[in-house]
């Protein structure tokens, strides 16, 4: 049978992921520890981009600047 869980010891709800701002077809920089609240690491966040992009028939271009990344979205043609 199933039980109750304690309040207290959940994890928290990760941050939402502002899409409708990096989406705005400008350039973005996030570092990693930044990535890391919304997807545990640079290279999760990145896919969690692609995965967006996707979805909502966009294109992403990503660069990898050591412990950075930019990123910028823009409509598919």
């Amino acid at each position: 049978m199933a039980t109750r869980v304690d309040p207290s010891r959940l994890e928290k709800e990760p941050p939402q992921i502002p899409w409708g701002e990096f989406t705005d077809g400008f350039w973005w920089e996030i570092t990693a520890s930044e990535a890391e609240g919304y997807s545990g690491s640079l290279t999760g966040f990145r896919s969690t981009l692609y995965s967006h992009a996707r979805r909502n028939s966009l294109t992403v271009t990503t660069r990898t600047l050591g412990t950075r990344m930019r990123f910028q979205f823009k409509e598919k043609k």
